[in-house]
């Protein structure tokens, strides 16, 4: 996943800045399994991308947004073809968000195909940079929310 352009708001709040980061992310990518501190808004540019956030699964396509309630355990997959994605939050920093965004890229690929990380260590460093962004990391590439997982099977 690459960060095209961030930006860092001098709104502040409890819980940080705002901060809006646009991403490329190629078909099949999904993040780790976290939570944010804070609300974040998924804005679809171009794509199609299926959030998966609690018990709520939903697909967004181009043009839609969802927002995602703060300490709300979610991740997504983008579709085929890729996706552009904005993403906007409170954070302690721009940097820090973007480099939980970095940090949480794929590393290796899965026999499934799927992202994964490569080891231990690369799961110790991407919690640990979620950390410092205010994000929680329930667990790696491909892993669903629980309520997540049930709808996503009675579909």
């Amino acid at each position: 996943m690459r960060t095209d352009s961030l930006l860092e708001v001098a709104a502040v709040s409890r819980t940080g800045r705002v901060v809006t980061a646009e991403q490329t992310a190629a078909s099949g990518f999904m993040p780790p399994l976290h939570a944010h501190a804070a609300d974040e808004a998924i804005h679809l540019i171009e794509g199609r991308l299926t959030v998966f956030a609690g018990a709520d699964v939903v697909t967004l396509e181009a043009g839609e947004t969802f927002v995602v309630a703060e300490r709300v355990a979610h991740t997504f997959r983008v579709g085929p073809g890729g996706a552009r994605i904005v993403f906007s939050t409170y954070a302690a920093s721009a940097s820090r968000y973007d480099d939980f965004l970095r940090a949480t890229g794929p590393v290796t690929v899965g026999p499934s195909g799927s992202a994964v990380w490569a080891g231990v260590e690369d799961a110790r460093a991407a919690v640990a940079v979620a950390a410092a962004a205010n994000v929680s990391v329930y667990g790696p590439p491909g892993t669903l929310p629980a309520g997540a997982e049930t709808a996503a099977r009675a579909a």
